[in-house]
């Protein structure tokens, strides 16, 4: 599969099989990834990669968890509705739509390593840098897993909510951030089309393009 359907097929896959990633494979995706822009060439990445079973497991279970906080937070309730019911209702939701994140073979995350190339008066503004850069390699890792057949889904909110917990399980220091991870699997099949909750809101290119100034799409 070439970069362009690549591009054109890549979907957020939510449901894993348990076949095996070969090293050879993995290994590729990782060289691909970390082939991206890299602000002021600082390479504040790193990429840490679970295939430990136990550890696996510990890993899906703390991201669904977050799901269902997400979900539970994400949606609008009414006021009267007890934060019980609420959570109820996202843990629910979490295990039928992520359940078998459990399966997947793998996963990725995309760290923010700083390298303290900023000075004080940029430092801010570098952070940003460094986050956005891990987010080109990571979409490289998206591209090329999908070119492989391979699916993953970028997760960047379901974590925060167990960060501290999430850093125990990797082993990370403080200073380390987990800012994007992904499973890694082969899915049952890939997703089609703009998925159905999305459906409604979902926006055309067309109305997201301006030419030369502000206002003026393409729509």
């Amino acid at each position: 599969m070439d970069v362009v359907e690549a591009i054109r097929k890549r979907r957020a896959v939510r449901s894993y099989t348990d076949r095996p990633i070969p090293d050879e494979t993995l290994d590729h995706l990782l060289r691909l990834a970390l082939r991206a822009p890299t602000g002021s060439g600082a390479q504040a990445w790193s990429i840490l990669v679970v295939r430990d079973a136990g550890r696996r497991a510990k890993i899906a279970d703390l991201v669904i968890a977050g799901g269902a906080r997400y979900f539970a937070q994400m949606r609008p309730w009414k006021e009267e509705v007890p934060e019980g019911e609420r959570l109820a209702w996202g843990t629910a939701s979490a295990e039928k739509v992520l359940s078998s994140y459990r399966a997947a073979p793998a996963w990725v995350f995309g760290l923010v390593v700083p390298r303290d190339n900023y000075p004080a008066s940029m430092r801010e503004g570098g952070h940003l840098d460094d986050v956005i850069s891990v987010a080109f390699a990571m979409e490289n890792l998206f591209l090329a897993a999908r070119a492989e057949g391979i699916g993953s889904v970028p997760t960047t909110a379901f974590q925060r909510f167990e960060k501290d917990r999430l850093r125990e399980i990797l082993g990370l220091p403080a200073e380390v951030d987990p800012v994007i991870l992904t499973p890694l699997g082969y899915p049952e099949a890939f997703p089609e089309g703009v998925a159905p909750a999305m459906q409604k809101t979902f926006r055309a290119w067309k109305t997201l393009v301006h030419d030369e100034t502000w206002g003026n799409t393409r729509a």
